[in-house]
């Protein structure tokens, strides 16, 4: 005998998750380097109750190279708080911790998650790094 379903309906959120701020601003970074820079972004788990979304700058014309700019941590269910950290965060699979090379901002909502990313988007550091990386792209 076969059972019945017992899957209850789903709803689904409408609020625009961080990935989708994030992938919208990897194609705004295509159309402003004419293609020649893109975005990848990347999403791993951290334990049983976080995502991070790492966000790569990808130079196709430099076999590929990828450099990450920045990290988004937040838990599985509510997107807000986020915390995003430019520089580089590294996670222990083992434990679930993870510690950070850089300076990590919270963000209590949409809003604020955009002012962080605009924050990140121009430092001083970062520009200079992804004109480096436009610039050895044309080179090529």
């Amino acid at each position: 005998m076969e059972t019945q379903n017992l899957w209850p309906e789903f709803t689904i959120d409408k609020t625009k998750s961080p990935k989708a701020i994030l992938k919208e601003q990897a194609g705004y970074l295509m159309k402003k380097t004419n293609n020649v820079l893109s975005a990848e972004v990347e999403t791993v788990q951290a334990g049983n109750e976080q995502i991070i979304q790492h966000f790569y700058i990808v130079a196709p014309a430099i076999n590929n190279y990828r450099y990450m700019l920045f990290s988004v941590r937040h838990k599985i269910i509510g997107y807000y708080p986020v915390t995003v950290v430019s520089g580089i965060e590294i996670f222990n699979e083992e434990d679930g911790d993870s510690f950070t090379l850089g300076i990590p901002m919270e963000a209590k909502n949409e809003e604020e998650f955009i002012k962080s990313l605009s924050t990140v988007f121009n430092d001083p550091d970062n520009t200079r790094i992804i004109s480096s990386l436009l610039s050895q792209s044309l080179a090529e």
